[in-house]
């Protein structure tokens, strides 16, 4: 694998991989943009009155971090060394899901809910999977969010769905399994978008 790694296992902390490491001259350390520009053109339709507000992104402890995470055997996961992201992913999924649905037009206003603006519906979303699966290479990379549409003054769980997505990493390394990244947030997003759309009453 052409970029170092770190492993971290249940109860241990190992410092390098064999194969992984390199003596000779350290390597900079690499920041790289998720970026889901990528994502489909919505079409043209009739926004809702009514406004959205899109919750923080929560997310599993162990990618609550700027790391890059990658698995080599089911049950572990790892960190790249040398490349991070320059955001943490659920705060950048954040971003981006703001983005996705305001591009869609679904509603009059798509806001953060720690924005100040009131919204009659609220969407949750969860990020429990985000890593490079590298058990052979090149791997690929697995993004699982789960998504709650809320009605916030009746208190009322309108919908909830888990969504999937895999994208080929092109390289066995960071950089390959980042451009997998932004295809599968991308693609997941769409996902996202279309599910509200259809749960969203009008």
């Amino acid at each position: 694998m052409k970029t170092p790694m770190r492993v971290v296992t249940a109860g241990a902390i190992v410092a390098a991989l064999t194969g992984c490491v390199s003596f000779g001259s350290q390597e900079p350390q690499r920041y790289y943009v998720l970026d889901a520009s990528i994502a489909k053109a919505g079409s043209a339709t009739t926004p809702r009155a009514s406004t959205l507000l899109v919750a923080p992104t929560t997310v599993s402890g162990f990618y609550e971090t700027q790391e890059i995470v990658y698995s080599r055997a089911r049950g572990e996961r790892a960190y790249y060394q040398f490349g991070t992201w320059t955001e943490r992913p659920a705060r950048r999924i954040t971003e981006l899901l703001v983005m996705r649905l305001e591009r869609a037009g679904l509603f009059k206003t798509v806001a953060t809910a720690i924005s100040g603006v009131q919204g009659s519906l609220v969407l949750n979303t969860h990020l429990a999977e985000f890593y490079h699966e590298a058990a052979t290479s090149p791997g690929s990379v697995k993004v699982t969010i789960t998504a709650e549409l809320m009605d916030p003054a009746r208190r009322v769980l309108l919908a909830r769905r888990t969504f999937d997505r895999s994208a080929p990493a092109a390289t066995y390394d960071a950089p390959g399994a980042v451009q997998a990244f932004n295809k599968a947030v991308a693609a997941i997003l769409d996902d996202i978008s279309a599910w509200v759309d259809a749960s969203a009453p009008r």
